[in-house]
């Protein structure tokens, strides 16, 4: 009789155990701690390494990530995520509740997770088993050259500016992705190589730069003039008769205009021309003008429509604004972006980012001179 009450009693255990795994730890019980919103500005573009998990009642670390388990996860400003295990990469949609305390994140079969904390440096994300029992994961935050993600054929040039605010570097598509459309196959190792050359492009560019700063030192008697820089990324559609994969326009401080374009029928097509100084200062007064570094960083869906609309195909590709003078630098996303101006537009963005970006491009498309 003793044993037959052993055998009922472990199989309701382990009934109990599978029925729990198998809720996907919805976390809207009764039990649930209410956490405060986060700023979804700050938390989009950010780049996680998982660390150790821990029962929260009893604050006792149950997993911890050693040599053998490397796990990074990447929450793109286009709602999309990316992911690495040890070695392969996925990916799929991430939003924020309204409340923006909770997260829709799919991880470990669990889809909403609590967010428990949240600062520049650190995540901790929570979920409820069984009604009783809550877990949290924890992440530290990593740089974009130690996390193991690609950078787009859309991503935003290089700068190296010394500015304090708003300095968020964005994606679209995944680098992966990119590849894979041209038969290529994705090495996880490539990109610790491509951090270390590009660690070693830099120390040539500053020694370069040092070099420069020094045969020029008689000839300094003019102040510097102040940085400025401009770039004009995405925007459209990954899909139709001819698939767009790049689409940027960059003006550098020196007045050099760069307008890249390249379609899966078209190719990669390249136009450069220059303007003065003076022109690119009256083009940065407009922006200015325009309130441009007062506007918020993104511009979310906020209707079903509009949300529906990410997830289905063809995918959107952002848009981005990046506007540089002196140590100021503002980057604006806006995920859905067609060209049509905001009155058809499924997101609610100010009006003067239509003057402003119709502004860039006819600068950049004007006839040299």
């Amino acid at each position: 009789m003793f044993y037959k009450k052993q055998i009922v009693f472990c199989s309701l255990w382990t009934i109990l155990l599978l029925c729990g795994l198998q809720l996907n730890a919805q976390i809207t019980d009764s039990t649930a701690i209410i956490y405060p919103a986060i700023n979804e500005n700050l938390f989009v573009n950010t780049k996680w390494k998982y660390t150790y998990t821990t029962h929260a009642e009893s604050n006792t670390i149950i997993h911890k990530a050693d040599d053998t388990y490397d796990y990074f996860v990447f929450f793109r400003y286009d709602y999309g995520y990316q992911t690495y295990l040890n070695g392969t990469l996925s990916g799929g949609l991430w939003r924020l509740n309204k409340e923006q305390n909770e997260i829709m994140y799919n991880f470990r079969k669990v889809e909403w997770w609590r967010i428990a904390s949240f600062n520049e440096e650190a995540l901790i994300l929570e979920f409820t088993m069984n009604r009783k029992s809550s877990y949290r994961y924890h992440f530290v935050r990593v740089a974009d050259a130690d996390a193991p993600f690609e950078r787009s054929p859309n991503d935003l040039p290089d700068i190296n500016v010394n500015f304090e605010e708003d300095a968020i570097v964005a994606e679209t598509e995944s680098y992966t992705q990119f590849l894979e459309k041209r038969g290529i196959k994705y090495n996880p190792k490539v990109w610790q190589r491509r951090k270390e050359r590009r660690q070693r492009r830099e120390a040539r560019r500053i020694a370069r730069l040092q070099k420069t700063v020094k045969g020029r030192a008689k000839l300094a008697k003019e102040e510097p003039k102040e940085m400025m820089q401009i770039e004009l990324v995405g925007g459209g559609f990954y899909g139709g008769v001819d698939p767009v994969y790049r689409n940027m326009i960059l003006i550098k401080t020196d007045g050099r205009v760069i307008k890249e374009y390249q379609s899966q029928l078209q190719g990669l097509q390249v136009s450069k021309h220059n303007i003065s100084r003076e022109t690119l200062e009256e083009l940065i007064t407009f922006i200015e003008e325009k309130q441009f570094f007062e506007f918020d960083q993104i511009y979310t869906c906020n209707t079903p429509a509009c949300i529906k609309r990410l997830e289905n195909k063809p995918r959107p590709i952002a848009l981005r604004i990046a506007i540089t003078k002196g140590v100021r630098r503002k980057i604006i996303t806006i995920p859905i972006w067609d060209g049509r101006g905001k009155h058809n537009s499924l997101i609610d963005y100010p009006k003067e980012l239509d003057a402003i970006v119709q502004a860039i491009e006819n600068i950049a498309t004007q006839q040299p001179q």
